[in-house]
């Protein structure tokens, strides 16, 4: 029975992080400021003091004592004002409310037993109160001391922790809200995903994940367009498969009821070596054809599945062209045909030369069977800005416009009557040689005839680029 663990969400997870993460910055941030302000608070009662300092010394050495006493009074008074003190020279107070005891100048700190009054029970209420005081005596020997109550300064302090506390709390609650809200959109596209992968395990083929428009697409979305292309391949890879056991079957069920007609008329008859010996043969040619064609199915699945991409190198595609056109020329010029190869200088692409070889040669083949007497074959071989491209052209019949994207499947025959020879797994073949290679392959109309199309990527970038060959383009 599975156990629900706490925090084993992703929202949960990601709450408690941020929370943990905010916590720790506020924390040492607020640490940083408070004893950053310490010092500066320290340094600036000292300053202050020392203002006011300068200011009652002028006063008192300008004014008559009297005169001075009742000016200092007056500042002491003030809210924000300083306890002060003025001493003999003999060290007897003359005026002011700072204890009894030797002062020294310059700056000390005085804990003063301070009479607070009386508490709510009637009670006397005292408590000890830190002053920074700072002591200067006149030329005629009298003591000023002046003094600052430094809880003030702690007062600043702890109120602007309590502002930093209670704005970090609200800066926290904020910043979970928007970072929850913003990862709860993120995870409900996630889930999207899940589901739509979820739905296509169980069956529905056709679904694809949802997808942005181009301009505000993110890296979630690039994953999904991803899967989309997985999804498309698994579509067409299961639809292969099923296109292919249909064809199979369809396509070895004459050759396989020719053989049985022929050892079945040849045991028919009266024993006959010489008939027997033909019925063999012809029992051997049609064993040869299906063969063939698993041979052409087994290729197809080992290029489909990757075989032979270790054995890349870089390859003369106008060689391979010029090759191909010397061993189809004789059967050209039997058939009445015309091969032309226009190759005027050495093309290199990225790959296997049997391969290639073997697909050009399927095209060739494919042209020279179902074109008429008297047509034009061109082969040419090009470069292009990013790679090079290899055309097949011929001005026969050509291929109806419906039935063009269709001439790579395999078992496929424009002629429904299957009366040319073959298997219809050439072009199909060819296709997937073009796939291993990372090449773009397609069908056009000459008008007339049928022109193929195939443009393999630059040789010194066919490495880094390679994809599964089963990738469609």
């Amino acid at each position: 029975m599975p156990v629900n663990l706490p925090f084993a969400s992703t929202r949960a997870r990601v709450a408690l992080f941020m929370s943990i993460l905010f916590l720790v910055a506020f924390g040492v941030s607020g640490l940083a400021t408070w004893f950053a302000l310490t010092a500066p608070a320290d340094e600036s009662t000292q300053a202050r003091l020392m203002r006011e300092m300068g200011l009652i010394t002028t006063i008192y050495t300008t004014h008559s004592r009297p005169e001075s006493v009742k000016v200092i009074q007056e500042r002491e008074r003030r809210p924000s004002g300083f306890n002060f003190r003025i001493g003999a020279p003999s060290g007897a107070r003359l005026a002011g409310d700072l204890p009894e005891q030797a002062y020294h100048e310059g700056f000390d700190t005085l804990h003063w037993q301070s009479d607070g009054g009386k508490d709510a029970d009637g009670d006397r209420d005292s408590s000890t109160v830190r002053i920074r005081i700072l002591t200067a005596k006149t030329p005629d020997g009298v003591q000023l001391t002046l003094g600052e109550d430094m809880e003030r300064s702690r007062q600043l302090q702890f109120s602007f922790l309590r502002t930093f506390i209670l704005t970090s709390g609200a800066a926290l609650f904020i910043a979970l809200a928007v970072g929850l809200s913003y990862v709860s959109r993120i995870l409900r596209r996630i889930e999207v995903i899940s589901d739509t992968a979820d739905a296509v395990s169980a069956g529905r083929m056709t679904l694809r994940a949802p997808l942005r428009k181009p301009g505000r697409r993110d890296d979630i979305d690039h994953l999904a367009l991803a899967m989309n292309r997985m999804l498309d391949e698994i579509e067409r890879l299961v639809l292969s498969v099923r296109q292919v056991s249909d064809d199979v079957a369809h396509d070895l069920r004459t050759p396989l009821a020719h053989l049985k007609q022929r050892v079945e008329t040849a045991l028919a008859g009266p024993p006959d070596a010489d008939r027997y010996r033909q019925a063999l043969e012809g029992a051997s040619e049609k064993i040869d054809d299906v063969l063939a064609t698993f041979e052409a199915l087994l290729r197809i699945g080992q290029l489909e599945a990757g075989a032979n991409l270790a054995a890349f190198h870089p390859v003369d595609l106008a060689d391979v062209a010029a090759s191909v056109v010397e061993a189809y020329r004789p059967s050209a010029e039997d058939a009445n045909h015309q091969l032309v190869l226009h190759a005027s200088r050495e093309e290199r692409v990225s790959g296997e030369r049997s391969l290639i070889t073997q697909m050009l040669a399927n095209f060739v083949e494919n042209a020279l069977i179902h074109t008429p007497a008297g047509s034009t074959i061109e082969i040419r071989v090009e470069h292009l800005g990013d790679g090079v491209r290899l055309t097949v052209e011929d001005d026969g019949l050509g291929v109806a416009d419906a039935e063009r994207d269709n001439i790579f499947r395999r078992f496929y025959r424009v002629d429904p009557s299957r009366t040319t020879p073959g298997s219809g797994l050439g072009l199909s073949l060819a296709a997937a040689v073009a796939r291993a290679h990372g090449a773009e392959i397609r069908a056009e109309d000459a008008a007339p005839g049928l022109r193929i199309v195939v443009d393999f990527p630059d040789a010194s970038l066919s490495d880094s680029v390679r994809f599964s060959p089963a990738s469609p383009r």
